[in-house]
């Protein structure tokens, strides 16, 4: 997969940084997790093995992309969006 994106329920980009705190991890990491992978099931699984803020699971996948779903703790839906 290539090309990910990260953004809210309304649209607005994030940073990657946004997923972790200090340490835990790099954006680097999110870029390998994505690129390492060929499906929505596969990536979501790379990106929860690492020590992000939140879980991912797939919320739609097509033959171009994949978007994964996660939500904060307050209630923030977040996407993640990459294509294959």
């Amino acid at each position: 997969m290539r090309n990910p994106a990260l953004f809210t329920g309304d649209g607005v980009k994030e940073a990657f940084s946004n997923l972790y705190y200090r340490g835990n991890c790099n954006v680097m990491a999110i870029q390998d997790a994505v690129e390492d992978s060929n499906t929505g099931e596969e990536l979501a699984t790379k990106l929860n093995s690492l020590k992000l803020f939140s879980k991912f699971t797939v919320d739609r996948e097509t033959s171009e992309y994949a978007r994964l779903i996660t939500i904060d703790c307050f209630g923030n839906r977040h996407y993640l969006r990459a294509e294959k």
